[in-house]
């Protein structure tokens, strides 16, 4: 039954005194935008998670292509040189402390009779067909005929922590040593003539840095990082040009042959030789 004509009528929430909305009503409205905010943002949160899960994975490192895994008779082998004529390569190893040559198949041919301290690094200087070997602990270079006798002992002003020392040796363009410090800090050092420091440089690219190896061709240098698990072309002005996935445990050494442009690197975890090839 209508009210009478003229009476005004009352809406259901409206409050007598004001003609507004009671407290009633204006209660749930109020828990109704509540509900209505909490609600918009689960669905904006759930948009931006599908938004953010769908954004394309991080491409995975390229790898050179692999030309042979070669089984070596050699315990825990670390760091990796090559002569000029590109068959013969160098290696070392802490257990026993002892420098070997192996042909390119990975065959022993020689154990020197030097016992060194923690051999960790080692290279070939074609100028003098002598070898500097790097000591880890003792942050020392010894300079080895090709039979194992002691040329000279270096030993480098640089300090640290055990077992993070020096590890990979090389020759640079000049013919000079350059050696690594695996880490706390990693760092390139330059030595001069007399095989004293020429110069620093910090290194922040990888976990660790284990061996190194030179590239005439580009100037570049050849870095291996165990804890990274990568090889980098590297150089110290323009930093690293490329990376590549080493897809297997503590690599610690590597050999570039410029003839080739094929790269030889060792792990001392599985006592094995991988060769890659490379393409400019």
């Amino acid at each position: 039954m209508g009210s009478p004509e003229g009476e005004p009528r009352l809406v259901v929430g409206e409050d007598r005194s004001t003609g507004g909305p009671s407290r009633v009503a204006r209660r749930r409205l109020a828990n109704f935008s509540s509900g209505t905010i909490a609600f918009s943002a689960v669905l904006l949160a759930a948009g931006l998670a599908g938004c953010k899960g769908s954004e394309p994975a991080a491409p995975p490192l390229p790898s050179l292509p692999l030309i042979a895994s070669i089984a070596l008779d050699i315990n825990e082998p670390s760091d990796l040189a090559i002569d000029e004529t590109g068959t013969l390569l160098w290696t070392v190893s802490n257990n026993p402390d002892s420098v070997y040559q192996l042909d390119t198949a990975g065959k022993r041919l020689k154990t020197l009779k030097y016992a060194g301290q923690n051999l960790e690094g080692i290279a070939y200087d074609p100028a003098t067909a002598s070898l500097g070997v790097a000591e880890e602990n003792q942050r020392s270079l010894v300079h080895l005929d090709l039979d194992g006798n002691v040329i000279q002992k270096y030993d480098l002003a640089l300090t640290g922590e055990q077992n993070s020392g020096l590890e990979g040796v090389s020759l640079d363009g000049s013919g000079l040593l350059v050696v690594l410090n695996e880490k706390l800090p990693g760092m390139f050092i330059q030595l001069n003539p007399n095989i004293t420091i020429a110069s620093k440089d910090t290194l922040t690219f990888a976990g660790d840095y284990s061996g190194i190896t030179y590239e005439p061709a580009s100037a570049s240098f050849w870095i291996v990082s165990d804890q990274s698990h990568r090889l980098y072309r590297w150089t110290k002005a323009g930093g690293v040009s490329q990376q590549f996935d080493l897809p297997f445990p503590k690599p610690e050494g590597v050999a570039f042959d410029p003839a080739t442009n094929r790269v030889y690197v060792v792990t001392d975890a599985e006592n094995r030789m991988y060769v890659y090839q490379y393409t400019p």
